[in-house]
C-alpha cells in the first residue's frame, strides 16, 4: 500500500491498477455507438460497470454516522464530490436551455440523451445515490451491534441486488438512476464484505495468483467470449442487463480476472527478476474521475475519425479502437493534470474534502 501525501489515508496499489484497467475498458467500449454490439463491446459491458462499484466497496472501511450534523456533512461532501462536477460538465457538453436544465436535474441516462450532453454522466448521480444507500445500510448494521459488520453488509447486498434487477425501468428512466443505484449499492456492499478476503488474497504466493487469474479468465470467457452471438449487450445505464444470471456470472468472474491481474502486475513490478515501475498505471487509477469525464468526446470526434481515415479499411476494427483508446487516454490524463492543478473543483476536488478523494479514486 502507498501512503498518500499528507499522511491521512492510504491507497491500495492493486486497487489503483484495477481501476486503471477498468477505465481503459470503459474507453475501449466507447469507441462504438451507444447501441452498437460488436463482440468485444458486449464482453466489456458484461462486467466493467459492476467492477467500478465493487472497487469502491473494496476501498471503504464502514463507519457509522451519528446525528444530523454527521449526515449533513456526509451529504454535503458527496454533493461536492459528485453532483457539482455532474452539473458543471452536463452543461459544458450541452447547449443551455430551461428544458435541458430539467433533464439535467432528473439525471437519468434517458434524460441526458434527450439533452444531447455526455450520457456517461449518468454514473455520477447513480453513484451518489448508491453511496447514500450504502451508508444507510452500514449505519443500520452498526446500530444493530452485530459482531461482523462486513458480513452483514454482504448479506444486505442480496435483497438490494434482487430488487434492483427486478424493478421495472420506465421509458424516461428513474430520478437520479435510483433503480440502478440499488444494484450499484449492492456491489459496493459486496466489496465491503470482501475487502478483508481481497487483502489476504493479494498476499498469496505468485503461483496461486497466476492460477486464480487463469481460472477466472477461463470462467469469464465461458460466460462471455465463448457464447458469441448469444451474449447480450448489458447496458447498466438503462437498467438493461440481458440475461440476469449471465450478467451476475460475468460480473463476478470478469471482476475477479481484473483484480487478480492487478495483483500480479503489482507483484511482478516489485519482485520479478527485472523489477519495473508501475507508477504510470497507478496514476491512471487515481485519475479515473477526470478520465471518465473527459475522454469520450475526444475519442469519438477526433481519435476515431482520424484513425479510421489513416488506417487501411482491411485493418480489424478492434485494432483501430485500441489505438484510439490509447490516444484518448493520454489526452485525458494530460487534461486531468492541467485541470487538477488550476481548477480541481471541476473534478470534484474541494479543499479539506476527504470524500472528494473517493470521487477521484472510486470511480
Amino acid at each position: 500500500m502507498k501512503k498518500k501525501n499528507g499522511g491521512q489515508s492510504r491507497r491500495i496499489e492493486t486497487i489503483d491498477i484495477a481501476k486503471a484497467i477498468t477505465i481503459f475498458c470503459v474507453i475501449l467500449g466507447h469507441t462504438t455507438g451507444n447501441l452498437d454490439t460488436p463482440l468485444f463491446r458486449r464482453v466489456l459491458y458484461s462486467f466493467h460497470m459492476p467492477l467500478f462499484f465493487l472497487l469502491a466497496g473494496l476501498c471503504v472501511k464502514p463507519r457509522t454516522l451519528h446525528g444530523i450534523k454527521a449526515w449533513g456533512d456526509f451529504l454535503y461532501k458527496n454533493l461536492l464530490a459528485l453532483m457539482v462536477p455532474y452539473l458543471i460538465w452536463g452543461l459544458v457538453y450541452a447547449p443551455f436551455s430551461y428544458k435541458n436544465l430539467l433533464d439535467l436535474f432528473y439525471g437519468s441516462w434517458e434524460a441526458l440523451t434527450r439533452m444531447e450532453t455526455l450520457t456517461s454522466l449518468w454514473y455520477l448521480p447513480c453513484f451518489f445515490v448508491s453511496r447514500v444507500i450504502v451508508q444507510i445500510v452500514v449505519t443500520a448494521v452498526e446500530y444493530a451491534k452485530v459482531k461482523n459488520v462486513p458480513l452483514w453488509c454482504g448479506i444486505a447486498a442480496l435483497p438490494l441486488l434482487l430488487i434492483g434487477l427486478l424493478l421495472p425501468h420506465s421509458e424516461n428512466g428513474v430520478l437520479w438512476c435510483a433503480d440502478i443505484a440499488l444494484v450499484g449499492s449492492a456491489f459496493i456492499l459486496l466489496g465491503i464484505a470482501l475487502r478483508k478476503a481481497y487483502l489476504i488474497m493479494a498476499q498469496q504466493k505468485t503461483q496461486w495468483l497466476v492460477i486464480s487469474f487463469l481460472g477466472s479468465v477461463v470462467l469469464f470467457c465461458c460466460g462471455s467470449v465463448f457464447r458469441g452471438d448469444a451474449l447480450e449487450l448489458s447496458l447498466m445505464c438503462k437498467s438493461s442487463y440481458g440475461n440476469q444470471m449471465w450478467f451476475l456470472y460475468n460480473s463476478v468472474f470478469g471482476s475477479l480476472s481484473v483484480l487478480t491481474l492487478s495483483m500480479l502486475l503489482s507483484r511482478f513490478s516489485r519482485e520479478s527478476v527485472r523489477p519495473f515501475r508501475i507508477d504510470a498505471v497507478t496514476y491512471i487509477g487515481q485519475e479515473t474521475m477526470g478520465i471518465y469525464l473527459l475522454h469520450k468526446p475526444f475519442l469519438q470526434q477526433t481519435m476515431m475519425p482520424v484513425l479510421t481515415g489513416l488506417i487501411p479499411a482491411q485493418c480489424p476494427f478492434l485494432v483501430i479502437a485500441f489505438l484510439a483508446s490509447c490516444g484518448a487516454l493520454l489526452f485525458s490524463i494530460g487534461m486531468c493534470f492541467v485541470i487538477g492543478r488550476f481548477l480541481p473543483q471541476l473534478l470534484g476536488r474541494f479543499p479539506r474534502n476527504e470524500w472528494a478523494e473517493t470521487s477521484k479514486s472510486h470511480l
